[in-house]
């Protein structure tokens, strides 16, 4: 797999008509503009000094608990017997443990960051993204190569593209319909995981730009990968269980669905408003192609970080929580963010630069909040 990353020349106006501007190369200010970031990184340095940056043990053995929760709980709604209602819910508990290891484990594999070996960040990614659906080759691609480029900047960030569904920037045009966006969003966040593994992935698979990726080619070996980790995910989820449990097809069906959609939930309730929340800038490009800022300062003011010094949100979703610390550090596993974060925190204070932080209802009520101010206009 290869994609030569480049810069597009294109950004869209405030407001809802497209405008873009003359072509420049989009650029950050000097990381020296301000030295926020070279006070945070001494902070940073001092405090990783005899320790490693990947996840070591600490992550491995969270990706151990969760793969055995959700193969426990698999075979418990296949083999154990139950009535519909309790296996259902086995099999939807074994959906969100799956994402969980997915959250945790595959993205820190995705960044190389769960073992100083490569096979061992492979197989993390692989495994994990494999079980919910989503081929890990492809996420890996938007994930590391757009999003992190320059996240919440049009033409530049894979996540926030424009769709006919929502309206998730200021800078893209708004749809009549887009006014009831904050309502009817939780039925899209539903079909999230099922629309990812069996629409969004065949369409990726065939493009070859995808927002900055420019001339992506994919190997024979890739495509072959492609299908089998979707035959695999099929089996799992629909054909051994229409085999083994005694119930109608259409009930294992719709369970299975069931279970994808709480999954969805869980995804998409940890992540989405870590960028699209009311606290959070969709910066655009002067005509020069400049930000206006630099990349230490954009990772802060575009970001939205909840409950980033606990140690039990730290657990569960996988560092998602402490986003900052992760897009300005994103070499360094998870497991460190409790503490970077809070040297985040004192350092962007020191310098008077915006931190957003809040709790995961604030969160919620932030991303919800943005959503309906994104659709009235």
């Amino acid at each position: 797999m290869s994609a030569q990353v480049m810069y597009h020349p294109q950004v869209a106006a405030a407001r809802n008509l497209a405008a873009p501007l003359p072509a420049a190369r989009i650029h950050f200010d000097p990381i020296s503009e301000n030295g926020f970031f070279a006070a945070l990184k001494a902070k940073v340095d001092a405090y990783m000094t005899g320790k490693r940056p990947d996840g070591g043990l600490f992550v491995a053995g969270k990706a151990a608990f969760y793969l055995a929760l959700a193969a426990a709980l698999y075979l418990m709604a296949l083999f154990a017997g139950f009535s519909g209602a309790v296996t259902l819910a086995f099999a939807v508990a074994a959906g969100v443990a799956a994402i969980l290891m997915a959250i945790n484990a595959g993205h820190d594999g995705a960044h190389n960051i769960v073992s100083r070996q490569r096979w061992l960040n492979q197989a993390a990614l692989n495994a994990s993204f494999t079980l919910v659906g989503v081929d890990p080759d492809l996420w890996q691609l938007r994930h590391a190569k757009s999003h992190h480029i320059f996240p919440n900047v049009n033409g530049c960030d894979i996540d926030i593209d424009s769709n006919v569904f929502l309206r998730l920037s200021p800078n893209h045009p708004r749809r009549w319909y887009q006014r009831w966006q904050h309502i009817y969003a939780p039925v899209l966040y539903a079909i999230v995981g099922f629309h990812s593994a069996f629409v969004q992935d065949f369409q990726y698979l065939f493009k070859t730009e995808l927002a900055n990726l420019k001339n992506i080619r994919h190997k024979p070996t890739f495509y072959i990968a492609f299908f089998v980790r979707k035959i695999v995910y099929v089996t799992l989820v629909f054909v051994i269980p229409l085999i083994v449990l005694p119930f109608a097809w259409w009930q294992i069906v719709l369970g299975a669905l069931l279970m994808n959609a709480v999954a969805s939930f869980v995804f998409v309730s940890m992540l989405i408003g870590t960028h699209f929340a009311e606290e959070a800038a969709f910066p655009n490009p002067d005509e020069t192609g400049a930000l206006g800022h630099d990349f230490a300062t954009h990772a802060l003011v575009t970001s939205l970080d909840w409950n980033p010094q606990s140690r039990l949100a730290q657990f569960i979703a996988g560092g998602a929580n402490a986003h900052a610390a992760h897009h300005l550090f994103p070499h360094v596993s998870h497991r460190h963010y409790v503490p970077i974060s809070k040297m985040i925190e004192e350092t962007a204070r020191e310098f008077g630069i915006r931190y957003n932080r809040t709790t995961f209802l604030g969160l919620i009520r932030s991303h919800f909040a943005f959503l309906r101010r994104m659709g009235a206009g």
